[in-house]
């Protein structure tokens, strides 16, 4: 379980500072590795503190380290900072260009990975399928049509790389954001193979975004065909049934979550302060300073209420009735709560990273862009689909991020 993960980068961090209290010198490895640990933590200050370290051990000229480090600052919401160190490498390979420009089209910054890939090629190295997924997802990103396909036919005829379901992918989100859903459809039936859960998936949140719910009901039900194992994906496809009051459909997939014994979903957001990472669950009590934070989320609302922003519940079943439905409150939702946490212990102007364990909804990533606006902080979060990162009441992901 992803919570379960958490907990233990938590004790590798624990461990790594008892291993410099003793004398030992950490190896190659084990830098690699910590900063893997404060990349799944987005633990930034941590692996600020190990980048300090790895430059007094003269490790940081090792290609292994150096691309660690380089994604360890990509994944913390830093790309400024990955950005400056994949500068200082001394060396690089194929894995530390990609990372790099992976790290740019995942920040939405679409120009910088293109001319990366571009100083990348002038360099002499030859990008492979991973490089041209990165390349397709700044294109994506910033619904750069004819680039993204000219790049497509390069990877295709000029390096005689075989598309591969990740380079679709790309393709297809790029029209979805766009809302070209036809030409997405299209080219789902153009592949060489059967699409795979997550490209279903794009359709269906695209589809009810766009408000064109037959294509979207389409999509849903090649979905289930797929019998997929992940409860997040259901509850998207029950939001969208309930929200069309198609009963049927509800009691279809409910069916299939009982079927393929599959539970609620298991929502978590933790912010790692000051070398303590502290959890959150929705409409979460147990947290030493929970009646705080709540206090201080429902003020927030108010005042970003101001700005415009306007509050979304969700449709969800009750346990008693298939065709009963509730409002379900999205204020204490586990990000609000982490992020409120991280605004009541933190410095005014410091930045504030959240992980969560599944994807942001609708609301709370409407909420985080007025949060962004009206306290001028930096707010990351990275959710099971993607990272977002908000400033100034702008989110990176271009606001295609939040699908349930």
């Amino acid at each position: 379980m992803i919570f379960q993960h958490n907990q233990s980068g938590t004790e590798a961090l624990n461990i790594f500072l008892k291993l410099n209290r003793s004398g030992m010198k950490p190896d190659l490895f084990t830098f690699s590795s910590i900063f893997t640990v404060c990349s799944s933590l987005v633990a930034l200050d941590q692996g600020e503190q190990v980048h300090a370290q790895t430059i007094k051990s003269g490790f940081l000229s090792d290609i292994v380290v150096a691309t660690a480090l380089v994604n360890m600052y990509n994944k913390c919401g830093s790309i400024e900072k990955a950005s400056k160190a994949f500068v200082e490498m001394s060396t690089r390979t194929l894995i530390s260009w990609t990372t790099m420009i992976a790290g740019f089209a995942q920040h939405g910054r679409t120009q910088q990975a293109l001319q990366l890939f571009e100083d990348m090629r002038i360099a002499g190295v030859r990008p492979n399928q991973v490089t041209f997924v990165s390349v397709l997802s700044a294109c994506s990103h910033a619904g750069m049509v004819n680039e993204a396909l000219g790049y497509f036919e390069t990877m295709k005829k000029d390096y005689r790389i075989k598309p591969v379901m990740d380079h679709y992918a790309c393709l297809i989100d790029m029209f979805v954001r766009l809302g070209r859903l036809d030409e997405a459809f299209a080219l789902v039936k153009k592949m060489d193979f059967e699409p795979n859960e997550f490209i279903w998936s794009t359709l269906v949140a695209g589809c009810r975004s766009h408000g064109n719910l037959d294509k979207g009901f389409y999509a849903a039900e090649q979905l289930l065909k797929l019998k997929p194992k992940d409860t997040e994906t259901y509850v998207m496809l029950l939001n969208m049934y309930i929200s069309a009051e198609r009963w049927k459909d509800v009691s279809k997939v409910r069916k299939m979550m009982i079927e393929e014994k599959l539970g609620k979903l298991n929502e978590w957001s933790w912010i790692c302060i000051k070398d303590k990472v502290h959890s959150f669950k929705p409409n979460d009590n147990s947290h030493p300073q929970s009646a705080d934070v709540q206090k201080f989320i429902e003020n927030l609302i108010d005042q970003v209420k101001s700005l415009g922003y306007k509050s979304e519940e969700r449709l969800e079943l009750t346990d008693e009735d298939e065709e009963a439905t509730l409002f379900s409150s999205t204020s204490s939702h586990s990000e609000k709560l982490a992020i409120g946490f991280g605004l009541l212990n933190t410095p005014n102007a410091a930045p504030i990273r959240v992980i969560k364990s599944i994807s942001m909804c609708r609301d709370c990533h409407n909420f985080v862009k007025f949060v962004s606006l009206l306290t001028s902080r930096e707010i990351t979060i990275r959710d099971s689909k993607r990272l977002h990162k908000f400033v100034n009441g702008k989110c990176s992901c271009g606001d295609f991020g939040a699908l349930l």
